[in-house]
């Protein structure tokens, strides 16, 4: 894809409109490709890409063509559409966003940045005729761009306080919102606020996702697998072949993790806690529109020894400004040279943790891409 394509697809996402009506009416031109995919619907404050990555890895072993939509990206764009492990190639992205934009020329509307991308995945994965569709939300549900789909099972993680300014301001009203994907398929949730829910059983199977906090979502990737029926030996191979980079990966003596909200920021630390270590450094970025004073209050908990910096992008927290909610934390703002600084603080002894947004950590990534993941 040229970078001029990409440029163009990533400016939409300025686009802050929010309702299903130009979605629908694109999809409508286009024979609704979504209702003919058998679709996985996945919504939740927390936890939801990983349970999306693991049934999309088990019914990978089981034979089955799968596509994943997944959002947002860590490092590059084609990320957020795959079949089974490879990316949508920036030439099919280029050639379907140009298919798209001529509908809406003819329909005379214009489509956000994640109702754009939503749609390529639609075309794309309808073209490469899949068997499974595992789909995540992107935000809250009622209204998000998925919520155009047909699911044959659908499946609400968690709830937490998260973009307040859209879902509402309590667990309550953020819960109406993440309901509005239910259907007519079965609903699998552990959360209250729902009922006729599959409550997740309890499994001890092993797989190779390391934080105490990916039980929870284990379990519920596993429950969902067993109301599709597929295979015992399927599920136990496929659950050691799960990929979710990211998400409380080791490089060496360096812990990455794209925690950015109280919760998943809670379930971090209680997973950081479980591990062996001398001291802690943390290095912290985070979005302007995120909860920062609650994070912060929890991480103050974990350590005093606080770098804090900024990724190359705008929606960013400036770290002075961050520096209120931590007393005696370093500021640090090339993220480069706080990781270079933090390893010169440290032995093979210590971690390093570093956390705050999926959009740092992805520029994080690209810093230590040349070190394999334990």
């Amino acid at each position: 894809m040229s970078s001029k394509s990409l440029d163009k697809i990533l400016l939409l996402e300025r686009r802050k409109t929010f309702g299903l009506r130009n979605i629908k009416r694109v999809l409508t031109y286009l024979d609704n490709p979504q209702n003919n995919l058998k679709t996985i619907h996945i919504a939740g404050t927390n936890g939801k890409g990983s349970v999306a990555s693991i049934i999309s890895a088990v019914l990978q072993e089981a034979g089955y063509k799968t596509g994943l939509f997944t959002s947002p990206h860590l490092t590059k764009l084609n990320e957020r559409i795959r079949i089974n492990k490879r990316l949508i190639s920036d030439k099919d992205i280029e050639r379907i966003s140009k298919k798209i934009n001529r509908i809406e020329k003819k329909l005379n509307l214009k489509l956000t940045f994640f109702e754009t991308i939503t749609t390529i995945a639609y075309l794309y994965f309808y073209e490469k005729k899949i068997d499974y569709l595992v789909l995540e939300t992107g935000m809250g549900g009622r209204l998000d761009a998925t919520n155009t789909c047909n699911p044959i099972l659908t499946i609400i993680t968690n709830i937490g306080l998260e973009h307040q300014e859209h879902l509402g301001n309590t667990l309550t009203k953020i819960a109406k919102e993440k309901a509005g994907i239910i259907k007519q398929a079965p609903l699998i949730s552990k959360e209250k606020y729902f009922k006729n829910r599959i409550i997740p059983k309890k499994y001890n199977y092993k797989t190779n996702l390391k934080a105490e906090y990916q039980k929870d979502n284990l379990n519920t990737a596993v429950t969902a697998l067993k109301h599709l029926k597929i295979h015992e030996k399927y599920i136990k191979s496929g659950l050691k072949k799960v990929n979710w980079p990211g998400r409380f990966e080791f490089f060496n003596n360096i812990l990455i993790d794209t925690a950015h909200n109280p919760d998943g920021i809670k379930a971090l630390i209680k997973s950081v806690k479980k591990l062996k270590y001398n001291n802690l450094v943390l290095i912290f970025s985070m979005m302007k529109d995120k909860e920062i004073p609650a994070v912060a209050k929890q991480l103050t908990k974990l350590t005093n020894n606080i770098i804090l910096t900024k990724p190359n992008i705008t929606r960013a927290e400036n770290p002075d400004k961050l520096k209120k909610h931590f007393k005696d934390a370093l500021v640090i703002k090339d993220p480069k040279k706080a990781i270079k600084y933090a390893k010169e603080l440290t032995t093979k002894k210590d971690l390093i943790l570093i956390t705050g947004s999926i959009y740092f950590i992805g520029e994080v990534y690209s810093f230590l891409s040349h070190l394999t993941p334990k």
